[in-house]
């Protein structure tokens, strides 16, 4: 076989290699290297774990963003295939104490409230859930300021039962 001097692409030394090789490297735009020992370092990127890390990231959002119906039906046909209740039984059934321990957290019962406030005004009252608690919260404090006594004495709900005797009575000697 006819052998063809080279210049490495990466340590810059000449060697003999193969014409066949080094036309076939050349058509393809390739760099030729002497051994492979270059040919493994001169292919390296010389980038650090940290900015390999950073470019796989923005690398793979961007590829989401692209192809996310994709994706997203892959995932599904593939959650189809196999899901195993049995299974997910048993995994629920794991964490399961951990759950109601958080659920038992003073921090979480406050933003369920919240949450199901917030969920029930929107499901009951549309676009207006926000007047909706708005109103809420008024009331709330009106009745954070007076009993329930005070607020029957305004409206003139305390006793109505009397009331609605006395005014029948009335009604019925005003005839008589």
């Amino acid at each position: 076989m006819a052998k063809v001097i080279i210049r490495c692409a990466h340590c810059k030394n000449e060697a003999l290699l193969e014409a066949g090789a080094v036309n076939r490297a050349r058509k393809r735009g390739l760099n030729i290297y002497c051994g492979q020992v270059c040919a493994g370092l001169g292919r390296r990127s010389n980038k650090s774990k940290a900015q390999k890390v950073k470019e796989k990231r923005i690398y793979d959002m961007a590829y989401r963003d692209k192809h996310k119906q994709k994706l997203k039906k892959e995932k599904a046909e593939r959650f189809k295939r196999t899901y195993d209740p049995e299974k997910a039984r048993i995994e629920r059934k794991k964490t399961m104490a951990r759950h109601i321990e958080y659920c038992r957290r003073p921090e979480y019962k406050t933003y369920k409230r919240e949450y199901d406030r917030r969920y029930r005004a929107k499901e009951d009252y549309g676009e207006f859930w926000e007047s909706f608690l708005i109103i809420q919260d008024l009331d709330r404090e009106v009745h954070s300021r007076m009993t329930d006594y005070e607020v029957r004495q305004i409206n003139g709900t305390n006793c109505k039962i009397q009331k609605r005797r006395r005014d029948y009575e009335r009604l019925i000697s005003n005839k008589s």
